[in-house]
């Protein structure tokens, strides 16, 4: 039998047989001979709160490559079941979930995408009514080489910008030690991070701001990066658009198209126009998106809406065809406003 303290008999015993079982071993009558039977032992273990106490308090390090996850374990006993609550390194409750952060129901912390900001020490708190317990863990990242936009080593990539409007070239360089970034303009110059000088800023994130862009801005920009284990570089091709003007067709947006029962060819058009050129893509009616240069053997859902998408920096519009009934489409080939389809005359059953 388990009681609290406090606890009566009559919360102890919910029927007559219990309490008058329990009413003869505390209050034993008298025999014939006058004698009382022995008084049996009976033993009663109390049960109470009990502090948390965590257990494998000896991890006390946390390594972790920049980029990956990392997990910091905590477990604690105690009665009642004592609830986790982690310190991040600049002293504020972590939220059981968050982009950064997951708190595990077994009390893990998980750290997702470690970054340099994240090393620091960690404090992992159990606590109930009866006390509470605490384990820190420190993360650290390991010793790594620069790389810029999660890619590694050199990389390009193109951005196209509109005259007298606000351009952000993203340079987010992650390494340890924490690496040395700097721009240089197609005409040379050395930015530093953090700049700040006439239209252009160098943010603390190494990302380069150009305001109020002109024509005479275009070129390669390139964003460095180095430390003692190597370095990484991305070139950002600008462009600019003098003047920018959203896609538009000049032809209803939504066609109806019968398909005729011979087969043959039948070709989509996307005749959209925009300033600057825009970029096309084609929706299929299964959801698959094909752009310029892609190519699609066969597929079997031909009927339903077939959708052309036109981009660029001032906006996006969209064209649909409907087709109605006929016979299965071979997709030949995709390349920008058009869209090819060559029709299969099914044999009769």
């Amino acid at each position: 039998m388990v009681c609290r303290p406090g606890d009566t008999l009559s919360q102890l015993c919910t029927d007559l047989l219990c309490f008058s079982t329990v009413q003869s071993l505390l209050h034993p009558q008298e025999g014939p001979s006058g004698s009382y039977p022995p008084r049996p032992s009976w033993n009663i273990d109390t049960v109470g709160p009990n502090a948390p106490k965590i257990t494998l308090k000896s991890q006390s390090l946390v390594t972790v490559k920049l980029g990956e996850s990392a997990k910091l374990s905590c477990h604690a006993t105690g009665q009642p079941t004592p609830k986790i609550m982690w310190i991040s390194p600049r002293n504020y409750v972590i939220s059981l979930s968050s982009d950064k952060f997951q708190v595990m129901d077994d009390g893990m912390l998980l750290v997702k995408k470690v970054i340099l900001a994240d090393e620091g020490k960690y404090a992992c708190v159990a606590r109930n009514s009866a006390g509470d317990d605490v384990k820190n863990i420190k993360l650290e990242a390991e010793l790594q080489e620069p790389f810029i936009n999660g890619m590694k080593g050199r990389s390009t990539t193109k951005v196209l910008a509109v005259s007298y409007q606000t351009a952000l070239l993203d340079c987010r360089v992650e390494g340890k030690p924490e690496p040395r970034v700097w721009w240089v303009t197609p005409y040379g110059h050395s930015l530093p991070t953090p700049y700040l000088g006439g239209r252009f800023q160098v943010h603390r994130n190494g990302s380069l701001e150009l305001r109020g862009v002109r024509k005479t801005d275009e070129g390669g920009y390139m964003c460095l990066a180095k430390n003692n284990l190597g370095e990484a570089s991305l070139v950002v091709e600008l462009d600019v658009a003098s003047i920018a003007e959203k896609p538009i067709f000049a032809v209803p947006n939504i066609e109806i198209l019968p398909i005729k029962q011979d087969g043959g060819e039948l070709i989509l058009e996307c005749p959209a126009r925009g300033k600057p050129n825009p970029e096309f893509a084609w929706v299929l009616p299964n959801g698959t998106m094909l752009k310029p240069g892609v190519r699609l053997q066969r597929f079997t859902h031909h009927l339903g809406v077939y959708r052309c998408l036109a981009k660029n920096v001032a906006g996006q519009a969209e064209k649909r065809y409907a087709l109605e009934s006929g016979r299965k489409p071979v997709i030949r080939g995709s390349t920008g406003m058009f869209f090819h389809l060559k029709l299969i005359k099914q044999k009769s059953p």
